[in-house]
């Protein structure tokens, strides 16, 4: 009777032990794809998006729109990023707007990379804002009492690279008779307590545009306050990388990042006020994307 007891509860290890085996294998392949495929399977979003009384020379504008490079996440594959580059000069964009996050702790992690962004062009130029982790909070040297000087070291490297930098500013497009604000507005802090800049002095200037733009890093900021103004037509904003884990299919989009946020990726919004958020191009933490694909995205305003 005993060695029937013996008998079963060894078969019952060696069951238990191979299934532990056998979810660790398809974790780790999961991992693994995530790692040298998910992160580098770069996807291209096209949106449309459809405005009431929108005047008619602003239909068509096409907007493509990045977010969260983190650049120290393509060291060693800094081919990848060109050919995206590469590939968004391509498309022939009106305009390019980039919404923060360039790096993970600090300014230095450009150095490399300068050149690539340097090549971006749009017909009516690249724009980018700071997200938190351009403030340069994340690394030992800067906290809430000297971030502006990571902040302003930022400033010049983008616009040496070509970018127009929007920080709690304002700057106004004219196509035609018609005028295009964008608004860039400062984040600032560590998740959960992130901060945002003053954006009706931001907006100073912008309030007599036919369409108005707001650059935003966080879409929590979209979420509080901005949904609920008559004087903004469209938020962009990224941040959440939809938790780089999740499932997309059509119809079905699963990731832990609803956990934090109502508004994770894609379009939010009705009426003449929307939010798109963009889930990034680069990586933080895990270096893997599994089911959460880096995004381009490519707005098309229509009437």
């Amino acid at each position: 009777m005993k060695s029937n007891i013996n008998l079963n509860a060894g078969k019952k290890k060696r069951r238990c032990f191979w299934i532990f085996l056998s979810v660790i294998i398809v974790i780790s392949g999961i991992f693994m794809a995530g790692t040298f495929y998910g992160r580098f399977n770069f996807k291209y979003e096209t949106v449309e998006i459809r405005y009431k009384n929108l005047p008619a020379n602003l239909d068509g504008l096409t907007i493509v729109h990045i977010s969260d490079l983190h650049l120290s996440s393509f060291n060693n594959h800094e081919d990848k990023l060109r050919l995206v580059i590469d590939s968004i000069n391509a498309i022939g964009a009106d305009i390019i707007v980039n919404t923060g996050d360039f790096v993970t702790f600090l300014w230095s992690e450009m150095a490399p990379f300068t050149d690539i962004l340097a090549s971006l062009k749009a017909r009516y130029g690249v724009y980018a804002i700071p997200g938190n982790h351009d403030t340069g909070i994340y690394s030992a040297e800067y906290n809430s009492l000297n971030y502006e000087e990571h902040l302003d070291i930022m400033q010049d490297i983008l616009i040496n690279s070509g970018h127009t930098y929007l920080q709690d500013t304002s700057i106004v497009i004219h196509i035609d008779t018609l005028r295009i604000s964008l608004t860039g507005i400062l984040t600032f802090g560590r998740v959960p307590n992130l901060q945002y800049g003053d954006i009706d002095r931001a907006m100073q200037g912008a309030d007599s545009s036919d369409f108005r733009i707001l650059l935003t890093h966080d879409p929590n900021h979209w979420v509080k306050t901005i949904q609920y103004r008559n004087d903004i037509d469209l938020t962009l904003a990224g941040h959440t990388h939809g938790m780089q884990l999740g499932i997309r299919l059509p119809g079905i989009e699963i990731s832990p990042a609803t956990l934090i946020y109502k508004a994770w990726g894609g379009l939010y919004g009705q009426s003449n006020n929307y939010l798109y958020v963009n889930r990034g191009l680069g990586t933080i933490g895990m270096p893997a994307r599994i089911g959460m694909s880096p995004e381009i995205t490519v707005i098309r305003i229509k009437g």
